[in-house]
């Protein structure tokens, strides 16, 4: 018998969190990466319009820069790197006089009154180093939205990363730190950082230019959001007793999972009794599904309640399980993915449906997730086997 009274915390407790703020957080990142976006595009326009747009390559020579600028009637400053344009600007001996014109005549490379080569050039590198930035977060923000909730990384090791821990209490599951998108996550991490651009205007002013992506007290826009979080400050607080100096990036994962569970952070994960009588499928068919998903280890628990995904099985994996019903033709039903939530509890905000066994990827990133996938998807393969010869009913 399920003892449901228990109130105190204690290390053999399942451990879970509420998905409403996962969906919290989830949108709240969203929202911060349409900025990161709006850097993003405003980098692209910057490098798509420099040097009358005429530059088709991310990089060019220059040689090449020059050429460009002198044909079109720009006058070069070889000690500077730079050229001026005169219809802008009028340079006689050492007197510098701004003239009016339809293409402005303030003293900023934007005008059209001059331009730099290594100011061009720094247009395209930020834009690239930003748009990598845009990408991996997308990446991390998509595993975080379909990944199901595993405490096993902070509930079975004895002590816990800031970072896991932050993320426990915003909703988002500690197990993809590790994973691709998130190898050796850090919210200090600068892996997208790159040199300040030294560069002369016109007048021979020495200036400076950098991408700013870490401009935040050396974080980066989503790291640093995430350190705002109130909850950083109070995990802070755990770790260090109050005593700021003693603070490291570690802390007691007891410790920890005790204090969680007290303010309701995390919570018991109980398992329900299923409604038979809400059986699409069948019990007949149920409890053979339920046998042989058992026996290869895909799930775990008892028969007459929700069953659970054992530990480190994913939701796309159950995405793949009743793809392979219907496919089988194991099961017959107009609405698949919400039928097996009668039988496996299924905890996501995102739509069962929508789970897709694709990789999510970028261009920055060689993954073997995908064996993961199929290590999952061999197991159901082997379950299914044994059950091919039992039909369901058509629901």
């Amino acid at each position: 018998m399920i003892d449901f009274s228990r109130k105190k915390f204690h290390d053999e407790m399942k451990l879970t969190v509420s998905r409403v703020q996962t969906h919290i957080t989830i949108n709240e990142l969203r929202d911060e990466l349409k900025l990161v976006k709006n850097i993003v595009e405003y980098w692209k326009e910057k490098s798509s319009k420099r040097v009358f747009g005429e530059i088709t390559k991310a990089n060019i020579s220059f040689e090449k820069w020059r050429q460009i600028y002198s044909q079109h009637g720009w006058i070069e400053i070889k000690d500077f790197r730079c050229f001026y344009n005169p219809k802008s600007v009028s340079i006689d001996n050492e007197s510098i006089t701004a003239l009016p014109s339809i293409e402005g005549n303030s003293d900023n490379e934007q005008s059209g009154t001059w331009a730099s080569y290594e100011l061009d050039k720094s247009y395209s590198t930020f834009w690239k180093v930003w748009n990598k930035y845009y990408l991996k977060w997308k990446l991390r923000l998509d595993k975080l939205e379909r990944e199901r909730f595993d405490m096993r990384r902070v509930s079975q090791t004895q002590t816990t990363r800031i970072e896991e821990a932050l993320f426990v209490l915003l909703g988002l599951s500690p197990s993809v730190q590790g994973t691709t998108g998130f190898e050796n996550f850090s919210l200090s991490e600068r892996l997208f950082e790159t040199d300040s651009i030294e560069y002369q205007d016109y007048q021979g002013n020495k200036l400076v230019v950098n991408s700013n992506l870490y401009s935040n007290e050396d974080y980066g826009h989503l790291e640093w959001y995430l350190k705002q979080k109130k909850e950083y400050g109070l995990i802070e607080r755990i770790a260090t007793r109050g005593q700021p100096s003693d603070f490291s990036d570690r802390l007691s994962s007891i410790k920890f999972n005790e204090w969680a569970y007290k303010n309701h952070y995390i919570e018991d994960r109980v398992p329900k009794i299923r409604n038979r009588e809400e059986s699409p499928f069948g019990e007949g068919f149920a409890y053979n599904l339920f046998s042989s998903l058992l026996d290869v280890g895909y799930i775990k628990g008892a028969f007459d309640y929700t069953w659970e995904l054992s530990d480190g099985m994913s939701w796309a994996s159950l995405h793949y399980l009743i793809s392979e019903l219907v496919n089988r033709k194991l099961v017959q039903s107009s609405k698949p993915f919400e039928d097996i939530q009668k039988y496996i509890h299924y905890t996501s905000t995102y739509p069962l449906k929508n789970q897709s066994m694709e990789i999510l990827s970028d261009e920055l990133n060689y993954t073997d997730d995908d064996k993961i996938f199929k290590q999952e998807c061999a197991l159901i393969d082997s379950a299914l086997i044994n059950i091919e010869p039992v039909k369901a009913i058509v629901n």
